[in-house]
Formats: structure tokens, C-alpha cells, sequence
């Protein structure tokens, strides 16, 4: 599988469904079983997910409404992208 890259488009998976249990944040998918617990600031990039915006565009935004947040925003955005990608809850345009 290709590496994310800045240009990319993601595309939420539009049989995925996010759900919120407690403190916790799952997005399941009905037709195979399949669920992934993911935090708040991951729930925040899937819902940013439309097919839309580039990865550059997202991390913008995050920065925009977060700008105190620590570490290497680039970085932590690519790695949930690319998880949420492996589980099949996004696709890149």
C-alpha cells in the first residue's frame, strides 16, 4: 500500500458508522464485524473525511481550531489517516 501523501484525498468509508460509548469512540463497519476504538482527536480527522480536502487541508484545519497542541501535527494526522486506511474506514482519492 502506498504511503499518504499531503495531496491526498480521504474518503470515508460511507458503510463505516462512528459510534460513542462512554469515553470511548468506535467506528464499525455492519457488513464484516470489524471495529476500531479510536480517541477524540482521531474521531475529529475521520469526520473531516469527505473526499474533499487534501491531507495538507486537514491538518490546516486542525491547526487552525487547536493551534496549542503539541507535537508534530503532520506526523500524528498521516498515522491515524494511515490506520483508519488499514482498517478500512477510509480510502484515498
Amino acid at each position: 500500500m502506498a504511503s499518504i501523501t499531503l495531496d491526498d484525498k480521504p474518503l470515508k468509508n460511507d458503510d463505516c458508522r462512528m459510534e460513542e460509548l462512554d469515553d470511548e469512540i468506535l467506528i464499525y463497519h455492519p457488513g464484516n464485524n470489524k471495529t476500531l476504538y479510536i480517541n477524540k482527536s482521531a474521531s475529529i480527522i475521520w469526520q473531516l473525511c469527505t473526499g474533499e480536502q487534501t491531507v495538507a487541508d486537514i491538518i490546516g484545519l486542525i491547526n487552525d481550531a487547536y493551534p496549542t497542541q503539541p507535537g508534530n501535527l503532520e506526523q500524528d494526522v498521516i498515522a491515524t489517516l494511515t490506520e483508519l486506511r488499514e482498517n478500512g474506514a477510509v480510502m484515498m482519492l
